[in-house]
C-alpha cells in the first residue's frame, strides 16, 4: 500500500469511527430533572426556589435541571412586568421531548401532597402514556418526586431543620414560635396537625403551626397561645417562599393579617420572612427525594 493509499484508508477509519462515536452519542440516555415550582412574582423571594435549583445541579451534575411554574398568573406577571419566561410544567416537558430527553424526574416543590401535587402528578403521568409517531414513549422514563412532608422521616428531619430557629425564638419565658403555612380544603392539610404534634413531642407546648386558608386557623392558634402563657410571639412562613402570603396575610399592616390580629390580643410579635427554600436543611429533603427516585432506576 503506497503512502496516498494509506493516507486514504485512515482518512476513511476516522470517517468511520466518528461516525460510530456520533451514533453513540445519539443514543445514549439524556436525563433532565424538572423543578416544579408553584412559583412567585416577588425577586427576593425567588432565591428559595433559586436554591433547589442549585442544589439538584450540585448533587446531579449529569442531569440537566429545569425550571417550571404551575401559576398561570405569576407567569404571565413575570412576562408583562419583567420580560422573564419561565415554562409551565406542561411546556418544560414538550420542550425536553423535542429536545431528545427520554428520562425524565419531576420534582414538586409543594409542602404536601395536596391539590396542587396532584395536578403535577396528573400532568406526569399524561406524559408517561404519549408516544411518538411510531408507538414509542417519548420518555422511557418519567417518575414523580414525593412532596416535602411525605414520610414519618421526612417530619423528623423537618424537626431538625427548625432547630436553631426554635433556640432562637423561645429561649425566654412567654416566647412562642408560630409556624403559618398556607393551608388547603385537601385531606392533606392534616400534615400540619402531625407536624405541630411531632414538633410539640420534640421541642415542648411552645411551638404550634397555623395555616392561613385551613386548619389550624389564626381562631385556633389564639385559642391555643392562651394555654401556655404566651407573651411574645415569632410568626414564620412556613411556605417554600416568602412571597404574598407572608408579605400580606402574616407579617403585613393589613387588619386581618396575623401580625395585626395578635397584636389586638395583647402578644408582642415579630415575624421572619423566609421561605423554607432558603434553610439548606429543608432544601436537602426535596434533594433526598429526587436521589430516592434515582435509586429505583
Amino acid at each position: 500500500m503506497n503512502c496516498k493509499s494509506t493516507i486514504f484508508f485512515l482518512f476513511v477509519m476516522v470517517l468511520i469511527l466518528t461516525s460510530f462515536q456520533v451514533y453513540a452519542a445519539e443514543q445514549q440516555e439524556k436525563s433532565a430533572i424538572l423543578i416544579a415550582a408553584f412559583g412567585t412574582s416577588y425577586h427576593e423571594a425567588a432565591i428559595s426556589i433559586e436554591n433547589v435549583v442549585k442544589a439538584a445541579q450540585k448533587a446531579f451534575p449529569e442531569y440537566t435541571v429545569v425550571l417550571s411554574y404551575g401559576s398561570r398568573t405569576i407567569r404571565k406577571i413575570l412576562k408583562d412586568r419583567d420580560g422573564i419566561i419561565i415554562d409551565s410544567p406542561i411546556s418544560a416537558l414538550a420542550k425536553l421531548a423535542d429536545e431528545g430527553y427520554t428520562s425524565i424526574i419531576v420534582q414538586p416543590l409543594q409542602i404536601m401532597s395536596g391539590s396542587e401535587f396532584h395536578e403535577i402528578l396528573s400532568i406526569t403521568n399524561a406524559f408517561a402514556m404519549m408516544k411518538d409517531p411510531h408507538s414509542k414513549p417519548i420518555f422511557s422514563r418519567i417518575v414523580i418526586g414525593s412532596p416535602l412532608l411525605t414520610t414519618e422521616a421526612d417530619y423528623e428531619k423537618a424537626v431538625i431543620a427548625l432547630e436553631e430557629e426554635m433556640k432562637q425564638y423561645t429561649s425566654k419565658e412567654g416566647d412562642v414560635f408560630v409556624l403559618v403555612g398556607h393551608g388547603t380544603e385537601h385531606p392533606a392539610n392534616s400534615c400540619y396537625s402531625q407536624l405541630q404534634n411531632i414538633l410539640q413531642k420534640h421541642y415542648g407546648p411552645k411551638v404550634f403551626v397555623g395555616t392561613i386558608e385551613g386548619y389550624p386557623s389564626i381562631e385556633d392558634i389564639l385559642l391555643q397561645l392562651k394555654n401556655v402563657d404566651a407573651q411574645r410571639v415569632t410568626l414564620k412562613t412556613f411556605m417554600l417562599v416568602a412571597g404574598d402570603h407572608a408579605r400580606n396575610d402574616i407579617a403585613g399592616d393589613e387588619a386581618d393579617s396575623w401580625k395585626t390580629v395578635l397584636k389586638k390580643s395583647g402578644y408582642e410579635v415579630q415575624t421572619t420572612l423566609e421561605g423554607l427554600g432558603e434553610n439548606d436543611k429543608f432544601v436537602q429533603i426535596w434533594i433526598d427525594h429526587i436521589r430516592d427516585r434515582l435509586s429505583e432506576q
